[in-house]
């Protein structure tokens, strides 16, 4: 029995049949499997506010809310594209929404973040992540009515689609950023997603090593991050 798995990026729509069926198999696999999940971020491709739940997404609540019956522990960090997530949604899935960067205990502390604060090159995204996550455009777009909301996020969607054909470089991780984030927190363990590039990178920074692991999105084959107390960290093709 796993300590925990962490997975981030499934980008869950209605529309993406292949990766909604891989989340309903992947649930039955972790009831049996682990003790605690971690989704980090961007679980849907996109959330316009609770109160904008479809059969669908309700759904999704439910598998979640059966997992957490299991006895599995569920904790969830917000995305980029989710960060609307609230509540309501987290009361019916039976997880509890974690703030970032979170920091638990492993055999050692390890940091838990989404990971696109550290894409500091790409300036557009960190200016729209600045305004989406100031508490006021919070409260003022999900005053607005949801079919509104809903256009929006569409609109979002589709920008989304066409900016990914950004140059690589400026979408991913600046390593200055984050090794100076680890060393601010006193960890040496990162966990996050957002670029897609999943695996283990080691650094050495003043002195210090440090072990960064990136989690896969759920397009194809995606690498679930499991830890255990015998074995330690190790990817699993799912």
């Amino acid at each position: 029995m796993l300590d925990a798995v962490f997975i981030s990026d499934l980008h869950l729509h209605p529309d993406e049949a292949q990766i909604n069926a891989r989340f309903n198999a992947f649930i039955d696999w972790a009831a049996a499997n682990t003790r605690t999940l971690y989704i980090l971020g961007d679980f849907f491709h996109a959330w316009s506010g609770d109160d904008g739940l479809e059969p669908w997404s309700r759904a999704i609540a439910q598998r979640l809310h059966w997992l957490s019956q299991q006895k599995v522990k569920i904790y969830y960090i917000h995305g980029n594209r989710d960060f609307l997530l609230g509540g309501q949604f987290a009361n019916l899935a039976g997880m509890e929404i974690l703030s970032e960067p979170t920091i638990i205990s492993l055999h050692t502390r390890v940091m838990l973040m989404h990971g696109d604060s550290y894409c500091t090159k790409d300036r557009a995204h960190q200016w729209f992540r600045r305004l989406t996550r100031n508490p006021l455009f919070i409260k003022i777009f999900l005053h607005l009515p949801l079919s509104l909301r809903n256009r929006l996020v569409h609109q979002v969607r589709q920008h989304s689609q066409h900016n990914k054909k950004k140059s690589v470089a400026k979408m991913d991780v600046v390593e200055t950023t984050m090794l100076k984030h680890m060393q601010k927190n006193n960890i040496n363990i990162l966990i996050h997603g957002h670029t897609h590039k999943p695996g283990l990178r080691k650094y050495e920074y003043n002195k210090n090593k440090y072990s960064q692991y990136v989690l896969s999105d759920w397009d194809n084959s995606p690498q679930l991050l499991c830890y255990d107390k015998t074995n330690g960290f190790k990817f699993l093709r799912f």
